[in-house]
């Protein structure tokens, strides 16, 4: 049976915004109940949902091994009561290194049941790099695989923990349940942002935090369109199979794929590596509805550009259940978008907004903007927004670019370890400054148009690399394209491309 599709009211004005505050709000309007109970946590609260246990929860894309809500949950409880048998405590660190897998959420969820703090990183670093990390989050615990335990080995006084055996030590629990008590306050995850503004930082998520993005992630997928729109949106639900091929030691594939999947009862498909004949393949077989783009890295190019140049390739494979490709990074430029709707004119592209600091998106797209639409969507319900001047700070109406700042029960902590950049990130009114050049439409669409550090000062003007570079795009000789800064002592900074 069907989960019944809540409804949002839009009760704001289609901007959100109130010009006596300068405040943009969701222009869905929608209650967003965050349980008070004490000694809450996010298993918690994900494991109190009533899915049908055997369900399948995560599948692997190769193997097609599965596994089922009700394993998701035991496995949850068993691996809190071990960690919490072997000593962990309320508090401590328990650092999981690992790739995709499908045993990645109920580990995660284990540990926070456990009372322990989740902490992730990139199985690619190098061991200089997961060095730094562990010197600053200082993990009591590490749990990793057999192929990446050697550089993890002597980074703290027990020796790294093979999530193999781990996992066949753990009793078969028929009752699933939290052990231990968190309450929502409490720190539940460090997540290490990108360091694309710098050195990466340990971003502290609370599980106040985390059970905010699932509760939202929740209601918007199963909920109605807003009204006065003229198309009809793909409604997401607990029938929907998702596949999952961002990392999901990432802050936006473990909000998206974990918290929000889980609380949704969605069935998820896990890719361990990224190839694209892999992805199509998995698509096929599994029938899934709806994936993550995955972002772009220095040799492989976006996602969704593979796919729009791929197209004799995905003429192999029966890709028709594809409804919705979501992206999530870098701004797609407009050619790429409109390359993807010629060779999938059925299929919707959007994007959503997330940063590490706010557990997850921030904005999402409702199906309704366009199948290919350049806005990163809508503020979610209970997230509030200013796009104020960079220069006076002063708020701005609608269509006027400022820096982007957000406020809401996702908004994280801080940053561990380090009280001054947490104070530069969130003001004494709770606002934080996400850096990035933004405007939101008389709609209520946001836009992103570059990062404010990297805007090009030349002479009164402040000129945005993103618009050269999709201008630039344009050309049909240039595949690709990069602009940066360059002094020049008569103007301040030119262009260099």
């Amino acid at each position: 049976m069907k989960r019944k599709r809540l409804k949002l009211r839009m009760e704001n004005s289609p901007a959100g915004f109130c010009s006596a505050s300068g405040i943009y709000k969701s222009p869905w309007s929608s209650s967003l109940p965050l349980p008070s109970s004490p000694p809450l946590s996010l298993p918690h609260f994900l494991l109190s949902s009533s899915h049908r246990r055997s369900k399948p929860a995560f599948i692997d894309a190769v193997s097609g091994e599965t596994v089922t809500y009700d394993d998701l949950f035991s496995l949850t409880t068993a691996t809190s009561r071990a960690l919490m048998a072997a000593g962990i405590h309320h508090g401590d660190v328990v650092l999981l290194v690992s790739p995709n897998s499908i045993f990645f959420p109920a580990l995660s969820l284990g540990i926070m049941a456990a009372g322990a703090v989740f902490s992730t990183a990139n199985h690619l670093l190098t061991r200089r790099e997961l060095l730094a990390q562990v010197e600053d989050s200082r993990p009591v615990l590490i749990l990793t695989t057999a192929e990446l335990r050697p550089k993890l080995e002597g980074l703290i006084p027990l020796p790294p923990l093979l999530i193999d055996q781990f996992l066949s030590t753990l009793p078969t629990l028929r009752k699933p349940d939290c052990a231990a008590a968190a309450g929502l306050d409490r720190p539940a995850a460090l997540m290490y942002s990108s360091g694309t503004t710098g050195r990466s930082k340990g971003v502290v998520c609370t599980h106040r935090n985390l059970v905010a993005v699932a509760a939202v992630l929740r209601l918007v997928w199963g909920a109605a369109p807003p009204p006065r729109e003229k198309e009809v949106a793909v409604a997401a639900g607990c029938d929907d199979v998702y596949l999952c091929v961002v990392p999901l030691f990432h802050m936006f594939g473990f909000s998206v794929f974990v918290c929000g999947a889980i609380a949704a009862g969605a069935a998820v498909v896990v890719m361990r590596r990224y190839s694209l004949e892999g992805m199509l393949a998995a698509v096929e077989q599994l029938r899934v509805t709806r994936m993550s783009a995955v972002p772009p890295m220095s040799a492989v190019p976006p996602m969704v550009v593979q796919l729009a140049r791929a197209g004799h390739v995905a003429e192999g494979y029966d890709i028709r259940s594809l409804r919705e490709v979501i992206c999530s990074g870098a701004p797609l430029a407009t050619e790429h978008m409109a390359r993807f709707g010629a060779c999938y004119p059925e299929i919707i592209l959007s994007q959503c907004y997330r940063l590490t600091e706010t557990s997850g998106p921030l904005t999402l797209c409702d199906g309704l903007i366009g199948r290919t639409h350049a806005s990163i969507g809508r503020l979610i319900p209970s997230i509030e927004a200013k796009i104020v001047d960079a220069r006076t700070g002063s708020a701005l109406s609608p269509n006027r670019l400022g820096e982007l700042c957000v406020r809401g029960p996702p908004v994280m902590k801080g940053y561990l370890n380090s009280p001054e950049a947490t104070s530069l990130a969130i003001d004494e009114q709770g606002w934080l400054h996400t850096g990035d050049l933004c405007y939101v439409d008389t709609c209520g669409l946001v836009y992103v148009v570059d990062r404010i550090k990297e805007l090009i000062k030349y002479k009164a003007y402040q000129v945005a690399p993103a618009e050269l570079e999709e201008v630039l795009s344009t050309h049909p000789d240039i595949e690709d394209v990069a602009v940066i800064s360059h002094s020049d002592e008569e103007v301040g900074e030119v262009p260099l491309a």
